[in-house]
């Protein structure tokens, strides 16, 4: 099959893709759920002046929300397309398989990105503190882009439980896991997202390393991904 003909089943998913999302209630939810950062912001810049530790604080707050939204995104409309078995359909034409996987991403990773950097943004203004540096919006793109990866992969291990197991990576896993003292938190990518925004200071070799962790990790996950449903039933 030609690259024109895979470009273009690619962009037909990610239309479908879309069409479904915007027919749905995910978008709905995932909206509430980039405003709760908001609401923790302006309440606390009602109890004290915004300082560093408040940043930190809310920026933290911001990843939490990055850990559900590509597992409400990407994983969810991925296990679902298996478990419905609408995979047997698409696959029984000429039609590749990378192709399901590259669609789905193509429709949902630009929604996340802007729910995550547009959520920062109101946080910022909601708790009256210097707008987000280009170095924390970038960290919640690539971190956005990574852990939707991780959730893609997921999907197409275990699609039965997609959403809800790649929730618990993100919350049981790569979150604790990136705050532990040890060389061991370089596998999580919330933890190269904190560096890389770096929200109090920002240091050239942090960012250099943050972005080199998470093309890493996010990589190691893709090739998983292509695998498995490479050998999945049709």
């Amino acid at each position: 099959m030609s690259a024109a003909s895979s470009l273009s089943i690619t962009w037909t998913i990610a239309s479908l893709t879309l069409t479904r999302l915007v027919r749905g209630r995910a978008l709905w939810v995932s909206a509430m759920i980039a405003a709760l950062p908001i609401a923790f912001a302006y309440v606390l810049s009602t109890r004290d002046r915004p300082d560093d530790s408040t940043i930190v604080d809310v920026f933290a707050f911001e990843q939490l929300v990055l850990a559900v939204l590509p597992a409400l995104f990407v994983a969810s409309s991925i296990g679902e397309e298996i478990e419905d078995r609408t995979t047997t359909y698409l696959w029984s034409r000429p039609i590749p398989r990378w192709a399901v996987l590259a669609g789905k991403l193509l429709a949902l990773l630009p929604i996340i990105c802007v729910l995550s950097v547009a959520s920062w943004f109101a946080a910022s203004i909601a708790g009256a503190f210097a707008p987000p540096s280009a170095a924390s919006c970038l960290a919640l793109v690539l971190g956005g882009v990574g852990l939707s990866l991780v959730a893609a992969a997921i999907a197409t291990l275990v699609p039965k439980y997609a959403m809800a197991l790649t929730i618990c990576y993100m919350l049981f896993f790569d979150l604790p896991l990136g705050v532990m003292p040890a060389s061991i938190k370089q596998l999580s990518i919330t933890h190269h997202v904190r560096m890389i925004a770096d929200v109090v200071s920002i240091a050239e070799d942090s960012v250099a390393t943050g972005v080199t962790g998470i093309a890493t990790i996010s990589l190691v996950w893709f090739v998983v991904g292509l695998w498995r449903i490479r050998r999945l039933e049709a």
